[in-house]
């Protein structure tokens, strides 16, 4: 059976003779899948194209995963071009990307997903997921990462010494993203690696992020958000 779950806009619930006057996020969950819902799709294509100056694109995950798609790939970024027209917000980079999301995630994969800091079940409440979700590619959209990553081999900086650090620096883009859109939405709340191995692969990862910023900073690439001060990034 599916039940329709609703939230509201704003962070406390507002009196009934306000709530008409809130902007509902609509979201289906059935027994097995979050759902993306026309109502949530219009609210986030709203944020891709203010923070990311394009619309966001939305794919069938069962037309997509036969055989194309790796577990676990709800969303994703991708090159797209040169330019980047229409940008909203002023925001501009070296190149353009896509991103796109999937219409349904199923809440198995949620469960059973493992990120260096985030427990997506503890950490993400579900009527939250996807805006969770939106707002990570964002971090990686206007930081062009798909761009800098295909670029990684013949960068030439001299930090990148070996096929080590270039996995490194992939796994920065992702601990920096996850904490971004984290903090986009909790921003009182901290992070904190759920098992000590997680901690320790977080301690040998931190340092790369200034070398990632580094490689922005040369592709001229305006680093969009500081980086999440260690202090806060773990309680």
């Amino acid at each position: 059976m599916t039940r329709q779950v609703l939230v509201l806009t704003g962070k406390v619930l507002p009196d009934k003779s306000e709530t008409k006057e809130q902007e509902a996020r609509e979201h289906l969950v059935s027994e097995h899948c979050l759902y993306l819902t026309p109502g949530l799709y219009v609210r986030l294509d709203q944020l891709v194209r203010e923070h990311a100056g394009m619309p966001l694109a939305v794919f069938d995950l069962d037309e997509r995963r036969s055989g194309v798609l790796e577990p676990m790939d709800w969303a994703y970024c991708r090159p797209a071009g040169d330019g980047r027209p229409g940008c909203s917000s002023g925001k501009s980079s070296a190149g353009i990307t896509t991103i796109e999301i999937a219409n349904k995630i199923p809440l198995d994969e949620i469960r059973s997903a493992r990120r260096l800091e985030l427990d997506l079940v503890r950490d993400i409440p579900l009527e939250l997921f996807y805006e969770w979700l939106v707002w990570h590619e964002i971090h990686h959209s206007v930081h062009d990462d798909p761009l800098v990553a295909a670029g990684l081999d013949t960068c030439g900086h001299p930090g990148i010494k070996s096929a080590g650090d270039r996995i490194k620096l992939m796994q920065a883009m992702e601990l920096e993203a996850d904490r971004t859109s984290f903090y986009r939405l909790f921003p009182e709340h901290s992070l904190m690696a759920g098992t000590p191995q997680g901690l320790q692969k977080v301690k040998e990862i931190e340092p790369y992020l200034q070398l990632l910023h580094e490689i922005r900073a040369q592709r001229g690439i305006k680093q969009m958000n500081p980086p999440v001060d260690n202090s806060l990034a773990h309680r």
